[in-house]
């Protein structure tokens, strides 16, 4: 057990500080972990870490980092947010207040049961709000209401003053009396990530009502009945669903490789506000009757047999029948909740402004039947695109009202691998990690990789002649597309950012030579100051 916080919230170490939960991620050098429990205590840890360990300092709030952004073999200390966990609302400032170190769950619990009221943000329950929002924050009620920092009014932040070896906490918002703030605030809806400082705690001056209910429903296909033909039309027919879908519905395509047996389609309608629980359940099912006849022409649905995991959304045996299922909002958010066991994973994402190019979609169905050398049958049974609808309320703002520059997606898509380390007879258990992880990370480049061969291997929308895809989302973070260890930061930021990276009048480098200028917060694909 950890002892109480000295000064400045610095605990002594355990060995489960060093990791994260991706499991590939580890920090060998880690010497010490602050822990502040006040907002003016995550002032002194930031200047007590800062002053003692210089660039080597990182944050961590929920530890879901994609990439090894915080853990790492120069990471010394880690400013963990964790016990700042309040959710609320302020009477001084006449807004809701989230803490950095709030996660998911129950952050959806605190507003709900207190006052009514949600956030469109993702269903994870651990993930940490620090990086969650920040970086976007995105969920299964966007469509409806937008991304999260579309609702962000104002944040405190501690920032670092490196001439006066000073770190300050400030609050900052739209209404900040200078501009240099209010750019700090517009970077921080969507590019906060470790950029600028330490973020402490949200305020969001109005938020959405919380949906009643909730109805969930699941269509399954086996592989063995989807050959290529029923594969493209299942992917048009998808893009089309969603194009048509109510704002209030939200849905994701899971699309399993073949050792998984099935691909399957989760389907959420949330309830308008001020609908009965009848009402609902007659519109409700009503749409998911013509959902079914949608599909029913191109391959026979069946029940789902095993849990689908993967980001956002977890589909488990609650879902195992062809009848909806009528929930209350908590329950729905409960049923995807998981986030799925502590594993070695990757990842990579994409936007898109229109449905599947035929090339594409014979690439995905030939990735997906994919067999890896090195790994033993079954071994990518958790292996999957991903596929969610967006749009709606999120395509209502500008690509430089925040910099989350992808305002005209209809898709967003997470290209997603996991496993264990496992050792077979006569071989080293790191060996056989090594092994496998090497043809999990091979597995997933090549298929990403060959999905967008037309336009150099990545959703690069400034080769893209179509106008199809639309870059990167900065909170699915993926070092393939480049870091400052390689020289490729430029190309990583302009598939995240567009133009809000360094073109546009107000662009996040500005924003970080102002706030950060000796680079104190940085990471592999942190925002450069060059």
């Amino acid at each position: 057990m950890k002892q109480a916080p000295t000064r400045g919230g610095r605990q002594p170490l355990i060995l489960s500080d060093k990791q994260g939960f991706d499991r590939r991620w580890f920090a060998p050098q880690l010497q010490a972990v602050y822990v502040p429990t006040r907002h003016e205590q995550a002032e002194e840890s930031v200047g007590a870490a800062l002053s003692a360990y210089g660039r080597d300092v990182k944050i961590a709030s929920g530890r879901h980092c994609y990439e090894n952004f915080v853990y790492n073999d120069s990471t010394r200390a880690v400013i963990d947010m964790s016990a700042l966990n309040q959710v609320g609302f302020d009477a001084e400032r006449n807004a809701y207040f989230v803490d950095a170190g709030c996660e998911n769950w129950g952050v959806y619990r605190a507003l709900l049961n207190g006052y009514g009221k949600t956030l469109p943000a993702g269903s994870c329950y651990s993930v940490g709000a620090g990086g969650h929002i920040t970086g976007g924050g995105y969920g299964l009620l966007s469509r409806l209401h937008g991304l999260t920092v579309d609702h962000l009014s104002a944040v405190d932040i501690v920032t670092w003053d490196e001439a006066r070896a000073q770190a300050k906490l400030r609050h900052v918002s739209e209404q900040s009396g200078s501009q240099e703030e209010r750019d700090l605030f517009w970077a921080l809806r969507g590019a906060g990530c470790g950029n600028f400082g330490v973020i402490v705690r949200y305020y969001f001056a109005a938020l959405p009502d919380a949906p009643d209910h909730a109805t969930q429903f699941t269509l399954a296909w086996d592989w063995d009945q989807i050959n290529t033909q029923a594969f493209s039309q299942l992917l048009d027919e998808y893009t089309d669903f969603v194009m048509q879908m109510p704002n209030s519905d939200f849905s994701l395509l899971k699309l399993n490789h073949v050792d998984n047996g099935q691909i399957g389609l989760l389907v959420q309608i949330a309830s308008p506000v001020g609908a009965s629980f009848h009402q609902h359940c007659q519109q409700a099912e009503a749409r998911i009757q013509s959902l079914q006849q949608r599909f029913a022409a191109i391959a026979p649905a069946t029940v789902l047999r095993r849990p689908m995991g993967g980001h956002p959304g977890w589909m488990n045996t609650l879902h195992a029948s062809l009848s909806a299922q009528h929930l209350t909002y908590l329950e729905a958010l409960q049923t995807v909740n998981g986030s799925g066991p502590n594993q070695f994973g990757k990842y990579k994402s994409a936007y898109m402004n229109k449905g599947f190019p035929q090339n594409q979609k014979d690439e995905i169905f030939r990735w997906l039947h994919e067999k890896p050398e090195g790994l033993e049958d079954g071994a990518l049974a958790q292996s999957l695109l991903q596929v969610d609808s967006y749009g709606g309320a999120v395509n209502e703002r500008s690509s430089s009202a925040t910099p989350v520059p992808q305002r005209s997606a209809i898709l967003k898509l997470q290209y997603q691998t996991y496993w264990n380390n496992a050792s077979a007879p006569g071989q080293s258990r790191q060996s056989r990690y090594q092994e496998q992880a090497q043809a999990h990370l091979d597995w997933i480049s090549g298929f990403y990789q060959s999905v967008y061969a037309e336009y150099g291997g990545t959703p690069n929308p400034e080769q893209d002649k179509n106008g199809v895809v639309d870059g990167c989302y900065y909170n699915y973070p993926d070092c393939d597309l480049g870091t400052h260890e390689n020289g490729k930061i430029d190309q990583a930021m302009q598939l995240y950012f567009k133009e809000n990276y360094r073109n546009a009048p107000r662009n996040l480098v500005q924003v970080k030579r102002k706030w950060d200028p000796q680079n104190y917060f940085h990471h592999a694909q942190s925002i450069p100051i060059e």
